[in-house]
């Protein structure tokens, strides 16, 4: 756009100087031959070739589609969309980890119960010296399996733990609540974003067909004129006046495919709808 508006300063300064410097004066200019009016032409069309070039909207093809047949999904679709964007994806994820949190510290009632249980298996020998007054020291051995086991429960609570659970337990609901307050933010703000591109891009839109037909008038009117120059029915103040118009309007147009351009790419960013097809 900087680019464009410094060629059309250029060109107005350089018809500026032609009808200052001319050294024709009316008189002369009625006189001028067929031959003197087309070189003049020529030249006046090399001035602005710049010009010409720079709005030609080369560099922005798919900006053509905007004008005929090009619709803008509906504001829900996009609305909808902000769901989707990382921010507002990150603010649920910290809400439902607080959530989860919370349930986990509301069952924690259950560690004041114990559960123990024990439980053996072995193989013992028993090895006994017995002597009695009729007989010498002797020995026996018993052996026997045995099964052993228990089982049995405690409860057990601080009361520090008991009473402080309730408070425990509503700052984690406030907790949840703070961020879910914070969620609806990020979502409201990012919600204000696609509604100010939203309805930048629809202004846009509103605009760009007026400024297509608005230069292609003024295209239409420059031939016009320059075969009225040829034929010597208007001087050269005249035409240079017209495509001074006619430079604004074709500048005006390009920057606004531009304009709507950059705003729509906004929009397919802040919410990952597509929107230019084909790209």
């Amino acid at each position: 756009m900087i680019k464009a508006r410094t060629y059309t300063l250029l060109y107005l300064c350089a018809v500026t100087l032609i009808l200052f410097l001319s050294p024709l004066p009316a008189g002369a200019q009625k006189d001028m031959t067929r031959e003197e009016r087309i070189k003049i032409l020529e030249a006046l069309k090399e001035s602005d070739a710049i010009l010409e070039k720079s709005v030609s909207g080369d560099n922005l093809p798919e900006t053509r589609h905007y004008i005929e047949g090009f619709e803008l999904p509906p504001l829900s679709v996009f609305m909808d969309a902000v769901i989707e964007n990382a921010t507002v994806k990150r603010a649920q994820s910290q809400v439902e980890q607080v959530k989860n949190q919370y349930r986990i510290e509301k069952r924690n009632w259950w560690n004041y119960f114990r559960l123990n249980g024990h439980y053996a298996y072995g193989r013992y020998n028993v090895l006994n010296d017995n002597s009695d007054s009729f007989t010498d020291w002797y020995q026996s051995t018993t052996a026997s399996s045995r099964h052993t086991f228990n089982v049995g429960a405690s409860f057990s609570v601080g009361l520090g733990d008991l009473f402080n659970r309730p408070l425990r337990l509503k700052n984690y609901r406030y907790n949840i609540e703070q961020l879910q307050y914070t969620q609806e933010e990020v979502m409201e703000e990012r919600r204000l974003k696609v509604l100010e591109a939203y309805n930048n891009v629809t202004a846009q839109l509103a605009t760009i067909k007026a400024k297509a037909e608005n230069a292609a008038l003024y295209n239409a009117q420059m031939k016009i004129s320059e075969n009225n120059f040829i034929q010597g029915k208007i001087d050269i103040i005249s035409l240079s006046l017209e495509r001074a118009r006619r430079s604004g309007a074709v500048t005006s147009y390009a920057e606004a495919r531009v304009s709507l351009h950059n705003a729509i790419i906004l929009l397919e960013m802040l919410t990952n709808v597509k929107i230019i097809k084909g790209k």
